[in-house]
């Protein structure tokens, strides 16, 4: 043992506990585009991945290489580099639109932008099958399974295309909406559909809108977002794009029940919701005194991600969060790429990038003012952070009605926002005790689980590549819609009451005519 000592002996045994019977496997990882919070969620899977011995590499677009490469994940992965269907310019332009959302009033903008949006990723999709040298990488790099994000169907695509078996991240709310064509238990009785702002009591007349909200929601989102794939998968010679999400081994739910309305999940559908949320790194010393500098008040994050981009639709808005800022008497830390034109108060900080998840993590944060993004959502609960949410596109609403329905903070409108609003709200949720309250408790229960949901999701598709998944799935996708309903059956048990009835019916007219017959007779006899 000359030259061990012991903490190279306890390192050598940590390293040794992760050691894999099965080895090494190589995983590839469709994390959408490699932007923002989709990408965040799926790295901090393979970033667990690597823990269990692993090598994973990212497919990313040539429009934000550059952004995942300079991240803390940039050193961690290897990466294959697709290019997009239109210039690199065009497709930062077309999410630039998007931030217009937040001033504009209605869905029109987010229609419009989607639109195009979706049209890009299906021509992004065949020029990535298309591309010769890049698919022979792929198929070359031997890579044993994909893990990919329910947003782009693309990635189903191409592990159908590689012949690999796919796991799937769902990154909304709503798990059993999301994975109802795996027979998740999504009942409109007292599951909400996406896009209502029900809770899990509703009253007759919310039953029969949700009930109809599932049933469009459900089918258009299948018609947008699926369906004009099916080209591409003939082309390609693979199954329908709708049929390949029933061929998903294992589903990862960024949704944990603490903070999500139950419902319930076949065993391949995993919840793994605060996937983003981690303990506390420390900040760096400009923030860090500015934080201290707010003594017993605290700080207020706001941060919407990047829906909020300085330009001349949003400067109004601007000045309205700056007037409601200023006459809270908590420093605001504010997440914009750019600076406004006007001046600031010294008790707003404006940095173009927050790492959020240490601030939320700081014990002088008293709230985060945010969009509703579903990262977020779950990185305040669990660092207990009370929230004042302003909902702008897409799930930002249903994660914004679980914020009220939770009691973990309250919600804005932004068609009708005044400061006022904003400073009223803020004010409440950070003077009102029960708010914090509420987000300790929801965190106290979120921490309280065996592994990290990162860490879940790892254990699970290693278990995956080394035992497989034929025991946690279920058999809905083979049925049709008569039999998964168990309609025939009704129908069957239906008949045999009515053939029963019918039968009794005919059975007592029987007896009836009998009885009346021989008590006819007796009467002549009495008469004559």
């Amino acid at each position: 043992m000359t030259g061990l000592t012991m903490p190279n002996i306890a390192l050598i045994g940590l390293f040794l506990t992760h050691i894999r019977t099965c080895g090494a496997s190589n995983i590839l990882v469709s994390p959408l585009i490699g932007k923002g919070s989709h990408f965040y969620l799926s790295a901090a899977i393979g970033e667990q991945l690597l823990v269990r011995g692993h090598n994973l590499t990212y497919l990313v677009s040539n429009a934000f290489e550059d952004h995942v490469k300079k991240s803390r994940f940039g050193e961690m992965f290897h990466y294959e580099v697709f290019k997009h269907s239109i210039p690199v310019e065009d497709i930062h332009e077309l999410f630039h639109n998007l931030s217009r959302s937040l001033s504009s009033v209605g869905p029109g903008n987010e229609y419009n932008v989607s639109k195009i949006l979706f049209e890009t990723q299906r021509n992004d999709c065949t020029a990535i099958l298309e591309d010769e040298f890049l698919m022979t990488r792929l198929r070359s790099a031997n890579f044993s399974s994909l893990l990919y994000d329910t947003t782009w169907v693309c990635g189903a695509i191409i592990g159908e295309v590689l012949n690999l078996p796919y796991f799937a991240v769902v990154p909304y709310p709503s798990p059993c909406f999301h994975t109802a064509s795996e027979g998740s238990g999504f009942n409109p009785t007292y599951v909400p559909s996406i896009m209502t702002s029900y809770s899990s009591v509703m009253s007759f007349k919310e039953r029969l809108i949700n009930s109809l909200a599932f049933v469009i929601y459900h089918n258009l989102g299948i018609q947008v977002t699926i369906k004009p794939y099916k080209p591409i998968c003939e082309r390609f010679g693979i199954a329908d794009p709708y049929d390949l999400m029933k061929k998903i081994k294992l589903w990862f739910v960024n949704s944990d029940f603490v903070a999500e309305y139950p419902c319930a999940l076949p065993p391949n559908v995993i919840p793994v919701g605060g996937l983003t949320s981690r303990d506390p790194m420390q900040l760096s010393s400009d923030i860090e005194d500015f934080i201290q500098g707010s003594e017993s008040d605290g700080i207020i994050i706001c941060s919407f991600g990047t829906i909020l981009t300085l330009d001349d639709s949003n400067m109004a808005l601007f000045k309205m969060f700056v007037e409601a800022f200023t006459r809270l008497p908590q420093r605001v830390l504010w997440l914009v790429k750019t600076s406004p034109p006007f001046p600031v108060p010294s008790s707003i900080k404006i940095l173009p990038w927050l790492p959020q998840n240490d601030i939320l993590g700081h014990p002088q944060t008293r709230a985060i003012f945010f969009h509703g993004g579903h990262n977020s959502y779950y990185e305040a609960i669990y660092h207990g952070v009370p929230v004042v949410a302003m909902p702008v596109i897409a799930d930002h609403f249903d994660v914004s009605n679980r914020v009220v329905h939770f009691g973990l903070g309250l919600k804005l409108n932004k068609d009708n926002i005044t400061s006022d609003m904003i400073y009223e709200a803020l004010y409440e949720v950070t003077s009102n005790s029960t708010y914090m309250q509420t987000a300790k408790r929801m965190s106290a229960n979120l921490r309280n689980r065996p592994m990290k949901p990162a860490e879940r999701a790892a254990f699970w598709i290693d278990h995956a590549l080394n035992h497989g998944t034929d025991n946690l799935e279920i058999s809905a996708e083979h049925l049709n819609i008569f039999q998964y309903y168990l309609l025939d059956v009704i129908a069957f048990i239906f008949l045999v009451i009515i053939f029963s009835v019918y039968f009794t019916i005919k059975c007592i007219k029987v007896v009836c005519s009998r009885i009346c017959r021989f008590r006819n007779p007796t009467i002549k006899e009495k008469a004559k």
